[in-house]
């Protein structure tokens, strides 16, 4: 890697690296010296900044960033932009303490619109820096999904004996068992009776999964069905 290109400024420098393949990065500092600038015509996965004592990653998932130095301490260290199939490494020397918080800012360029001087000029004149580091977006709700049909599993234990019934049935049905089963359960002869009731999305795909995956009621998650019961009238050691 030919690393010959120096950019001063205030509180950083920055030894460009000058090899051809890495062209396709434009990287510098900003005037002050507390911000690092990465431009690509690729999307940049992450950056890392380290040293012996000292590393920090930077997530960026894009094809522009402007990367905080604020966090980074006095000292040299090795920048490592990473592509999917590439690493281009930057040497970077902290000369102050900057005690000004700064942010990151990771945005989308046009790169139908603007080259790559019309994009630095549009994102200095803009102004504006994010969060040091990627926040975590808040996770959007999900889709409700809509319950077609139910399926029963219902274990009547007969003194010495017991069978149980496998079912899938409707919502009315549905009620119907659960209300007899609550009265049961305060019975002498029904108290060992047990009722387990999943919503099912997709009938045909649950009965495919359940075919093949005899422990269809352990799972945690499933497009087909809600592998939180329902309604389930105890816990029962036997196999669903």
């Amino acid at each position: 890697m030919l690393m010959t290109m120096v950019t001063y400024a205030q509180k950083s420098t920055l030894i460009k690296n000058i090899n051809p393949r890495a062209k396709e990065l434009n990287h510098s500092l900003n005037t002050v010296g507390d911000t690092l600038i990465l431009i690509s015509k690729r999307t940049i996965n992450k950056v890392d900044i380290f040293n012996k004592n000292f590393e920090k990653t930077f997530s960026v998932k894009n094809d522009t960033a402007k990367i905080a130095l604020n966090s980074i301490p006095v000292g040299r260290f090795v920048t490592e932009v990473k592509f999917y199939d590439k690493l281009i490494v930057i040497t970077l020397l902290r000369h102050e303490v900057i005690d000004t918080p700064v942010k990151t800012e990771v945005k989308n360029s046009k790169k139908d619109n603007m080259n790559e001087k019309t994009l630095i000029s549009h994102q200095q004149a803009k102004g504006k820096v994010l969060i040091s580091e990627t926040k975590k977006q808040k996770a959007k709700p999900q889709p409700t999904k809509t319950v077609g049909l139910y399926w029963v599993v219902n274990t009547i234990n007969q003194g010495i004996s017991s069978r149980k019934i496998m079912r899938i049935a409707d919502k009315e049905t549905v009620a119907n068992m659960i209300k007899k089963n609550k009265i049961d359960l305060k019975t002498k002869s029904g108290k060992l009776n047990n009722l387990t009731v999943w919503e099912v999305y997709d009938t045909s795909e649950f009965m495919r999964l359940k075919r093949q995956n005899p422990d269809y009621a352990d799972a945690k998650d499933a497009d087909c069905f809600n592998t939180i019961p329902y309604y389930k009238s105890q816990t029962s050691a036997s196999s669903i």
